[in-house]
């Protein structure tokens, strides 16, 4: 039988975020147009920061809130598992790069699967700062490769890949 558990260890409050922004900057990131927040909440033990609960025990999907502002987002890539996005405000465009790049738009609560090895991207359409929640298969760190056409403007910023 499983030891006592104290749920309120396993929550994680939303007016608490704050303590929870991750240190990690995907590659992206070295572009003011994705400047966001990133929040890892469930998984990803590597992204945590000092204050972050115990959450990182879990290893088959990850949680992560970003926020930006209107115009940023996140850049294109590609993930070897699925990828799930669900606006919690504002609106948002995602782009899937296939033959041709085809995007959506979304708002608050829509729900989006991005299917394994797809190039897809995020940017905040609305006129306020937005949120979008993701989830990932793996607990791990959610290995990304990116669109060649974002690692040379990356490179040409003097960023790293």
């Amino acid at each position: 039988m499983p030891k006592d558990i104290d749920p309120e260890n396993q929550v994680i409050r939303f007016n608490e975020l704050d303590t929870m922004e991750s240190p990690f900057q995907p590659a992206d990131m070295a572009l003011e147009r994705f400047a966001r927040h990133r929040y890892s909440v469930v998984g990803r033990p590597a992204e945590k920061t000092a204050a972050g609960k115990g959450t990182g025990a879990v290893k088959d999907f990850s949680v992560v809130y970003i926020s930006c502002e209107p115009g940023k987002g996140i850049g294109a890539h590609a993930h070897s598992n699925a990828e799930v996005f669900i606006p919690m405000s504002g609106r948002w465009r995602v782009t899937m790069h296939g033959e041709t790049e085809q995007a959506v738009e979304l708002g608050p609560w829509d729900v989006i699967s991005v299917p394994p090895d797809v190039m897809h991207g995020a940017e905040n359409i609305g006129e306020d700062e937005a949120w979008l929640l993701a989830i990932n298969a793996g607990g791990g760190t959610a290995k990304s490769h990116w669109h060649p056409e974002l690692i040379a403007e990356i490179l040409a910023a003097g960023g790293k890949v």
